[in-house]
């Protein structure tokens, strides 16, 4: 439940309180298995509202510890897999003890695609059963030995993804060697329920904060400075007398993000210097910014399968003067002047606002962003000339009816005409294809693998797969609406937590039975497909092509296809101009024909038109849907 955020402390503070606070210093912790190739924008913004306060601040970045431990090639592969939990069971052992699962070989034989996907990595099942028994002990060991915990009034770790065990494995170490210290826990994994029972099954974390800690964190912490109860302040959660237990409710989403200090990285990077991992991490550091929050879209629509932002749905952005300052600010700081924006979606106010103006000042800023697919041309231009250089577009299907589906709100077309245009400008896509939706037909996936075969030439998805169940997605809390059923707790919850933990309500992925779906068979040709899409594109000789020439009267067109079809067709005026008018966008036959009339090519019939249109998709070049064509090719022309 979100409730307003209402704070009884004292404001300004007085000078008692500040006294008290200089007197307790903090600790922020960041946990594998976060990267560490990417300083933590979460420790590092709290860090700075700690330090705005007054708290003196120590960031610890274990991640980095044991990135340089593993060596960092193979931390960032256990990293980026998510599987079944595989990293959370790796420290389950050193987190719980004897009260973790023993299920070492068991889980391995239980998941076998973990045993393959770590055999591509150059390991092995044993050598995760040694990281699990021994390395990651000792290691979480050492993080406690090698710190003055007792020099700190609280601890806080910040869990999102698979951090969570190793952030409990090390509280629990601290809490039995240094009682008086009080330890927080907060992030993404703490939202809704899940925080307060993770407070509630083991009494070595003292609060939990659930929601956006922006405002509730440095009150925290004040509180507990001057020595006072901290178990009425909404949004936390605790075992002191005056709250309900773990009970504690979420706050409403923090609106004002333009007050928000500018976060503080530069223990990331003293750290990461100090263990000698410049040389491996320092080509592709990106300063990690934030510029909203929130899902403009979801708020309208939320997507069915979506479970990001929680109780956080609302969007809010920074202004475009504040953001510009902030990134000013950090790339002077750091001398990187490459970000990956965190936000869910692109403020599409944006464009003008902030890319445009880098374009127009040459600022050498590169940028990842999450974007909606449905981007125009002029607008994916805008993007290339102000900096984005990845994107990740929610491309998550090549059908129309399954995007409808997912309350995506855009079409086959449109996702295609996405991908055309960002590999025109160089923008690198990162996408992929869903499946498992209620009321999808095979009609639906022989449709989508003719527009992939057609496609070819541009990016790849990185992989084809069902749908995960996420904890806060519409098929997760509406199940009245869809055919959901026998919803629990993902399998390998229980290989990871002590029995006493409720999984109902800690994990955020389930498993489930959904009718109206197609089954694992029906999709397998759409997966060997993409496979077959993805090696061809790692070779430039194996790599399909569709590229337009313009000359004096026409068009030259070079294809070169999978089935080792290549060669040049020749396109006369009003065949050119047919097809180069379908490919900014696409149009109808009816206004291909008005741009012909207006254009002074003749006057031509809709049908006779869409004879012509017709031709270009039976020979590849172009795609059809609802009486809508979209030329593929690429001008050869780089000066759009």
């Amino acid at each position: 439940m979100l409730v307003p955020l209402t704070l009884t402390q004292p404001a300004p503070p007085t000078e008692t309180l500040m006294q008290e606070i200089s007197s307790f210093p903090i600790a922020l912790v960041c946990m594998p298995f976060a990267s560490a190739k990417i300083a933590s924008i979460q420790i590092g913004l709290l860090t700075a509202i700690a330090q705005r306060e007054g708290f003196e601040t120590g960031n610890y970045y274990f991640n980095l510890d044991l990135a340089a431990q593993l060596g960092p090639e193979c931390y960032e592969k256990l990293c980026e897999h998510r599987g079944h939990l595989t990293g959370e069971w790796l420290f389950a052992k050193a987190a719980f003890g004897g009260d973790a699962p023993q299920r070492g070989e068991q889980f391995l034989a239980s998941f076998p695609g973990e045993v393959a996907w770590v055999k591509k990595i150059g390991k092995d099942g044993e050598y995760l059963i040694d990281l699990r028994e021994r390395i990651l002990p000792q290691f979480l060991d050492k993080c406690l030995n090698e710190t003055d915990w007792s020099r700190y009034g609280a601890v806080g770790f910040s869990s999102t993804f698979q951090q969570n065990v190793a952030c409990l494995g090390l509280a629990r170490r601290i809490k039995e060697g240094f009682p008086e210290v009080k330890i927080i826990f907060g992030g993404s994994n703490m939202e809704s329920e899940m925080g307060p029972e993770y407070g509630r099954a083991f009494p070595f974390v003292d609060y939990v904060v659930s929601g956006e800690a922006d405002v509730i964190f440095p009150a925290l912490l004040k509180t507990l400075a001057s020595r006072r109860p901290a178990g009425t302040l909404q949004g936390v959660s605790s075992r002191e007398p005056e709250s309900a237990g773990y009970n504690g409710s979420e706050v409403s989403p923090f609106t004002d993000l333009d007050s928000s200090p500018v976060p503080n990285y530069e223990p990331y990077f003293a750290r990461a210097e100090e263990l000698g991992l410049l040389p491996h991490y320092k080509n592709d550091w990106a300063l990690p910014v934030e510029s909203s929050r929130g899902c403009w879209w979801g708020k309208k629509h939320h997507c069915t399968f979506c479970g990001l932002n929680g109780g956080g749905m609302t969007f809010r952005a920074k202004t475009p003067e504040r953001f510009m300052s902030e990134l000013s600010a950090l790339a002077s700081r750091h001398r990187i002047s490459s970000f990956e924006a965190v936000d869910n979606i692109l403020d599409l106010k944006y464009l003008p606002a902030v890319f445009s103006k880098i374009e127009e000042n040459k600022t050498d800023y590169r940028f990842f962003y999450e974007v909606k697919a449905n981007l125009t041309r002029a607008q994916i231009r805008s993007l290339y000339k102000g900096g984005v250089r990845s994107i990740q577009p929610g491309i998550e299907s090549m059908s129309s009816n399954i995007l409808k589906l997912m309350r995506k709100g855009c079409t086959m077309l449109q996702n295609v005409r996405c991908l055309k245009w960002c590999f025109y400008y160089n923008i690198k896509v990162g996408w992929n294809l869903l499946c498992g939706f209620p009321g999808e037909t095979s009609q639906d996936y022989e449709q989508q693998a003719e527009v992939l075969k057609c496609i070819q030439h541009l990016e790849p998805p990185t992989g084809c797969s069902r749908i995960w169940l996420e904890r806060f997605s519409p098929y997760y809390h509406d199940r009245e609406s869809f055919p959901i059923s026998n919803v629990r707790p993902q399998a390998s919850y229980g290989n990871v937590y002590p029995e006493h933990v409720n999984l109902d309500k800690i994990a955020y992925f389930f498993d489930y039975e959904m009718s109206g779906t197609l089954s694992e068979r029906e999709i397998e040709p759409l997966q060997k497909l993409v496979g077959a899409w993805q090696k061809a594109w790692g070779s430039e000789e194996s790599r399909q092509s569709l590229f337009y020439r313009r000359t004096g009267d026409g068009i030259l067109l070079d294809y070169k296809f999978a089935s080792g079809e290549q060669g040049t067709y020749s396109f006369s005026r009003t065949l050119a101009h047919i097809y180069e008018f379908c490919g900014e966008t696409m149009h109808t036959p009816r206004q291909v024909a008005e741009q012909l009339t207006s254009a002074g090519e003749g006057n031509f019939g809709e049908e006779e038109v869409r004879e012509a249109l017709d031709e270009f998709c039976g020979a590849r070049l172009m795609l059809s849907e609802d009486d809508k064509y979209l030329s593929l090719a690429i001008p050869a022309n780089p000066n759009w």
